[in-house]
């Protein structure tokens, strides 16, 4: 009688393809979050830029730009008619300065929802566009 050779896998075999899997799911939650905060960047960018607009359809209106958000129609004082949060509420909204001729808002993460590569964007009238990261080193190209 002929012995069959076993039929399986050895205990080498499972624990190699258990160490490809775990690396291969590592590097797929690294780029899934990436594209996460990527996605609510641009989501506080759409916001920057709605405010934006609104700034300048103010500035037509009244000769200034308006340093208040959250504002309902006929309020007094004047404000822009926009939320000082993200639609989602990822990132707060604020105009940081506003005058007769210039005007800039910004857009930071929550609290709760870090962000370390864009901490902090911001947008003026004149359509320059800044990001500073965590540590306050300038990180435009990356987001924006």
């Amino acid at each position: 009688m002929a012995k069959t050779p076993a039929a399986g896998f050895t205990l080498i075999e499972l624990m190699i393809a258990l160490a490809i899997i775990a690396i291969t799911i590592s590097f797929a939650v690294a780029s899934y979050r990436r594209h996460v905060q990527r996605s609510h960047r641009v989501e506080a960018v759409h916001a920057l830029l709605a405010i934006a607009a609104e700034q300048e359809k103010f500035h037509l209106a009244h000769g200034r730009y308006v340093d208040r958000l959250d504002a309902e129609a006929g309020s007094e004082p004047p404000g822009l008619p926009v939320a000082s949060l993200t639609t989602r509420g990822r990132y707060r909204l604020a105009v940081e300065l506003a005058d007769a001729a210039q005007f800039r808002i910004a857009a930071t993460p929550v609290d709760d929802y870090p962000d370390p590569l864009c901490a902090r964007l911001t947008l003026d009238e004149s359509g320059r566009r800044l990001a500073l990261d965590r540590s306050g080193r300038d990180s435009t190209a990356r987001c924006w």
